[in-house]
């Protein structure tokens, strides 16, 4: 069932939502482009090395994640598949009012079949998934990653998302080398991704934020 969250303009002049039962917002009110361009395209994506991209997305949300990843893959000639997870799918007419842009591509993501791959462009694929992330025996978890874009809500609003056992279970889905990028730097996160197993570096974090993570699964299994 979709939701019908509230749109709150951030400091860069682009969209955010404010999910009607949790009260946080989707994406940073400091800049929601500059923060989805930083955490998930510059330090995930775009370290991507290799034919083509497999990335999981934990939130899909307002799509603006999937939506800067198509674009990349265009200007990059990358092909990109894509996997997403949202418990909460957004209602189609909020999905029409975000101002990211006119592209009728950009409404393709949200109005495509939920649980099917579908072929958005020649080199972008995506799946979505209306799947909550601790269920048990799901599609997504018997397939391999490079790069894990987890934007789920804050630890505080969402503490159960951000636990070892799913931490365990994406570094399980990532191939050796592959990492997963999120806009947290929360000490209770660090300490959870490293017991994971996961190399954790602290990175400078996106526009109003101190730090970001990117956590590496090790390139050789001991």
């Amino acid at each position: 069932m979709s939701i019908k969250p509230n749109i709150e303009i951030t400091d860069d002049g682009t969209a955010t939502l404010r999910h009607p039962v949790f009260g946080d917002t989707y994406h940073s009110l400091h800049g929601a482009v500059a923060e989805a361009e930083h955490v998930y395209i510059q330090n995930g994506l775009a370290m991507v090395h290799g034919p083509k991209a497999r990335i999981l997305e934990i939130g899909f949300g307002s799509g603006l994640n999937a939506w800067l990843s198509l674009l990349y893959g265009a200007d990059n000639s990358l092909p990109i598949e894509y996997c997403a997870l949202e418990l909460y799918p957004i209602d189609i007419h909020i999905a029409e009012t975000l101002n990211y842009t006119d592209s009728p591509l950009f409404m393709s993501l949200h109005t495509t079949p939920w649980e099917t791959p579908q072929q958005i462009t020649p080199l972008f694929r995506l799946t979505k998934y209306a799947s909550d992330l601790t269920a048990e025996m799901q599609p997504w978890t018997n397939m391999d990653f490079d790069i894990i874009y987890f934007d789920a809500f804050a630890p505080d609003t969402q503490p159960e998302m951000w636990s070892n056992e799913i931490f365990t279970r994406l570094y399980t889905c990532l191939i050796p080398g592959g990492a997963l990028v999120t806009y947290s730097a929360k000490g209770i996160v660090k300490q959870a991704l490293r017991e994971t197993g996961f190399i954790v570096k602290r990175l400078p974090g996106a526009p109003g934020k101190h730090h970001m993570l990117r956590a590496e699964k090790h390139l050789i299994q001991p």
